[in-house]
C-alpha cells in the first residue's frame, strides 16, 4: 500500500506569496469575466451574478478565516462556496447555448485538483480501498462515453466524472481539523447565497397533480431538495461545533429555512432523509430523551392532523385519509420508468452487462419513453448498471458500503469530538447516495453530488492516514 504524507503534500500547496498571487488572479479573473460578457445572459440578474462572482472571489480569497489554507485549495473552496452564483447566471438564460459557465466553472475546479495531485510530493494513495473502487468506476465511466456516442452521451460523463474525481483527489487537500472544521463551515454558510437567490425564484416551480412543487433556480424540485439537504447536513456538524449563542443562532436560522425549503420541494425521499439525519445527529448528541419526548411525538402528531395534507411526506401516509396514496405504491411512476432501463439492460449481450451499454445508450433508450422530466433513471444504482454495466454499479457499492462501515464503525467507538463530527457527516452523507440516489439521479447532479463527494473524500482521506500510521490521529489534528 502506498503510504500517505499529509505534511509533503501539504508543504508541496503552500505558497510563501500566496496573498499576492490570488489577489494576481482574481483581478485576471474580473478581466476574464469581462471578455466573456458576450456570452453571459443581458438580463439584470444574469449580468449582477456575473460580476458578484469575482469581487466576492476576491474577497473570500482575502478573508483572514481562510488563511489556514495554502492558496490552490483556498482557490477551490472559494469557488466551490461561490458556486451558487453560477447557477444563477445559467438559471437565467433566456435561450439555450453551447458554451456554460457552470461546465468551465466544474473544468477550473478539476483542472486544480489535478494540478494539486501531481504537486504533491507523495500522491495520494490511489490503488487503495476504497478509492481503488472510485478509481475503476472512473475507468468504466470513461467506457461507457466512448461506447455509446461521444455526442450523445457527453452530458452524462461530464456529470457523472465530475463527482468521482472530486471523491478522489480533493481529500488530501484539507487535512488538519482546522482546515476541514474551515471547509464544512464556508460551504454551510454558502446556504445564504442559495437561499437569497431562491428568493428570486420563488415562483418557479412545478405541479404534481394539484400539488405545487418548489423548483427554485434550478427549476427541478428534487434538486433544489438535494442542494438543500447537502447544505443541511453540513449544518448538524457545524451547529454541534459553534460554541457562542451567536453563532448556534444562525445556524439554527440557517437550517430552519433550509428544512423549511426541503418542504416545499415535497420530495419524499428528501424529507424522510431529512428526518432521519436530525435523529442520528439527536441520538449522537445524547439527546435521546429529546428525542423520544419531543421528536417522536411531534411526528406522530403531524401523521394523524390535518397539518400532514399540506407536506407530501405525511400526507401520503396519513392516517385520517384513511389509505395510502397510490403513488407511494408506484413510487409517482418510478417503477415504470426502471422496469423500461432494466429491460434495455436485459435485452444487451453478455458483454454489455458486464461493462455497460454508454451513456448515450441510456440517454436515447430514455427519449424513446416520452416523459416530459429532466430525470434519466431516477435511480443512481441503475443509472451504473446499465450504462457502465455490472462492473460499475459494483464499484460504486463497494465504495458506499466501506464508508457506511467505517463511519458507523468511527463516529459511535471514537473518544475525539472532532472524529465523531466527521464520522457522522460522512455516514449521513452516504446514506444520501444509497436513499437518496435509490429514487433520484443524485450522482447526475453536481449541485447535490459535489457537496456529498467532497465530504466523503476528506473522511476516507483521513480515515486512510490514521491506518497508515496510528499517531497520525493525534498529529493530523495539531
Amino acid at each position: 500500500m502506498t503510504t500517505i504524507n499529509p505534511g509533503g503534500l501539504r508543504a508541496s500547496l503552500d505558497i510563501r506569496d500566496g496573498n499576492i498571487a490570488a489577489i494576481f488572479l482574481a483581478l485576471f479573473g474580473v478581466g476574464l469575466a469581462s471578455a466573456l460578457i458576450p456570452f453571459i445572459p443581458q438580463n439584470p440578474l444574469g449580468l449582477a451574478a456575473s460580476v458578484a462572482f469575482p469581487v466576492a472571489f476576491l474577497v473570500a480569497l482575502g478573508l483572514r478565516a481562510l488563511q489556514c489554507l495554502p492558496l490552490i485549495p483556498r482557490i477551490i473552496l472559494t469557488l466551490l462556496a461561490l458556486r451558487p452564483l453560477m447557477d444563477a447566471v445559467q438559471s437565467s438564460h433566456e435561450s439555450s447555448s453551447s458554451f456554460s459557465l457552470q461546465n468551465a466553472h466544474a473544468a477550473l475546479i478539476v483542472a486544480l485538483l489535478i494540478i494539486a495531485w501531481r504537486k504533491s510530493a507523495h500522491p495520494y494513495a490511489l490503488r487503495t480501498a476504497p478509492n481503488l473502487y472510485l478509481l475503476v468506476l472512473a475507468g468504466l465511466t470513461l467506457l461507457a462515453w466512448s461506447m455509446g456516442g461521444l455526442s450523445a452521451g457527453a452530458n452524462g460523463f461530464v456529470r457523472t466524472e465530475w463527482g468521482l474525481l472530486v471523491a478522489l483527489l480533493l481529500g488530501p487537500l484539507f487535512q488538519t481539523e482546522k482546515q476541514i472544521d474551515t471547509f464544512v463551515r464556508s460551504i454551510f454558510y454558502s446556504s445564504v447565497l442559495v437561499l437569497l437567490i431562491l428568493a428570486l425564484y420563488v415562483t418557479e416551480g412545478q405541479y404534481l397533480g394539484d400539488l405545487w412543487r418548489l423548483g427554485g433556480q434550478y427549476g427541478i424540485p428534487n434538486t433544489l431538495a438535494g442542494v438543500s439537504f447537502s447544505l443541511f447536513a453540513y449544518g448538524l456538524y457545524v451547529l454541534e461545533q459553534d460554541r457562542t449563542p451567536r453563532g448556534k443562532l444562525l445556524t439554527l436560522f440557517l437550517l430552519v429555512l433550509l428544512a423549511i425549503v426541503i418542504i416545499l420541494t415535497q420530495s419524499q425521499t428528501v424529507g424522510g432523509l431529512m428526518l432521519v439525519s436530525l435523529c442520528l445527529w439527536l441520538w449522537t448528541q445524547k439527546r435521546r430523551r429529546l428525542l423520544y419526548l419531543v421528536a417522536v411525538p411531534s411526528l406522530v402528531l403531524l401523521v394523524v392532523s390535518s397539518t400532514a395534507s399540506s407536506w407530501r411526506l405525511l400526507s401520503n401516509f396519513s392516517v385520517r385519509a384513511g389509505d395510502i396514496d397510490p403513488g407511494v405504491l408506484n413510487l409517482t411512476g418510478r417503477t415504470y420508468l426502471w422496469a423500461k432501463t432494466l429491460e434495455q439492460y436485459a435485452d444487451a449481450n453478455a458483454f454489455h452487462k458486464l461493462v455497460g451499454l454508454g451513456w448515450g445508450n441510456v440517454f436515447a433508450n430514455f427519449e424513446t419513453f416520452g416523459f416530459e422530466l429532466s430525470s434519466v433513471t431516477e435511480n443512481s444504482f441503475l443509472w451504473f448498471l446499465v450504462g457502465a454495466g455490472i462492473l460499475g454499479v459494483v464499484a460504486f457499492a463497494a465504495y458506499l458500503i466501506w464508508i457506511l462501515v467505517r463511519t458507523w464503525r468511527g463516529w459511535r467507538r471514537t473518544s475525539s469530538e472532532f472524529e465523531r463530527r466527521l464520522g457522522l457527516l460522512a455516514f449521513v452523507a452516504a446514506l444520501a447516495f444509497v436513499i437518496e440516489g435509490s429514487t433520484t439521479d443524485l450522482v447526475l447532479s453536481p449541485v447535490a453530488s459535489g457537496y456529498l463527494y467532497a465530504i466523503l473524500s476528506i473522511f476516507v482521506f483521513r480515515s486512510l492516514s490514521n491506518r497508515g500510521n496510528p499517531g497520525q490521529a493525534e498529529a493530523i489534528g495539531a
